[in-house]
């Protein structure tokens, strides 16, 4: 993948297709893979840009503003410019400094399963995170993870896919020392009381069952934005683009289309 290093930050990007610019923001410790779904269902009309996981160099401290910035670097470098932002988890909150920063670079903002505050729920399960992250081998870290990203059915209807995301992780250049950093950008994003200033269109998302970010951080966000608009997902957790990706291709290109 193409790499752009922008104020101390690399970012990976790849494109797909040819038309008005979409960018897909991965969550934390994801590769653009996260995307495969919504990468086959848009670049037909669209041309996708989907950025890896971010990193900086040593002695740069993470952080959801140096993600944001590299991002605007990609989106500069590469042309695509005004973009409609889609980004889940870390990426939703890279999406509101990306929007706050560089608000000229996006047309519209689809966050998903994010937070404009880490709150002190959200805080311990990253953190304990952070201490797997450093004591086990990356699959059995995601075996800790896994069961509050996805729902039930997801794990017990079709276990063919854990096997896949298993065989992906184990052939992923994964660093525990990225992740780590990645886990200290998520429990500094703090742009709540800002998120009012974002003029972009914006659409805020939650699975029901989501039970890292439950709703109550995208109403939270919505206090503080009168304008955007809120949408629950039924019967689901922290994945909808992964579990159920024709509704989350649906919604996306509707509120693409309306903007």
């Amino acid at each position: 993948m193409p790499v752009i290093e922008v104020a101390g930050c690399r970012a990976y990007y790849e494109q797909h297709g040819d038309g008005e610019p979409v960018l897909f923001l991965t969550g934390l410790g994801l590769e653009h893979t996260e995307w495969a779904g919504q990468i086959k269902a848009l670049t037909d009309r669209h041309r996708v840009v989907v950025l890896d996981q971010l990193s900086t160099s040593p002695g740069v401290p993470s952080s959801t503003e140096a993600f944001a910035d590299a991002t605007a670097g990609v989106l500069r470098a590469v042309g695509a410019v005004p973009a409609h932002v889609v980004g889940t988890d870390l990426g939703g909150a890279v999406g509101q400094q990306l929007a706050l920063r560089h608000p000229e670079l996006v047309h519209s903002l689809a966050l998903h399963g994010t937070w404009g505050r880490a709150d002190n729920h959200l805080s311990a399960i990253l953190r304990s995170w952070q201490v797997s992250a450093r004591a086990l081998s990356p699959l059995d870290l995601a075996r800790q993870i896994w069961p509050l990203v996805y729902t039930v059915w997801w794990f017990n209807d079709a276990p063919e896919r854990q096997a896949e995301l298993e065989r992906a992780l184990a052939e992923s250049p994964w660093s525990p020392e990225d992740f780590c950093a990645q886990v200290d950008a998520c429990l500094e994003h703090d742009v709540l009381d800002r998120l009012g200033e974002i003029e972009a269109p914006t659409l805020i998302t939650v699975g029901d069952r989501d039970m890292l970010t439950p709703a109550h951080h995208a109403y939270a966000m919505k206090d503080e934005m009168p304008g955007a608009r809120v949408r629950v997902w039924q019967k689901m957790g922290h994945a909808p683009n992964v579990e159920t990706p024709d509704e989350f291709n649906r919604v996306t290109l509707d509120w693409i289309s309306e903007h």
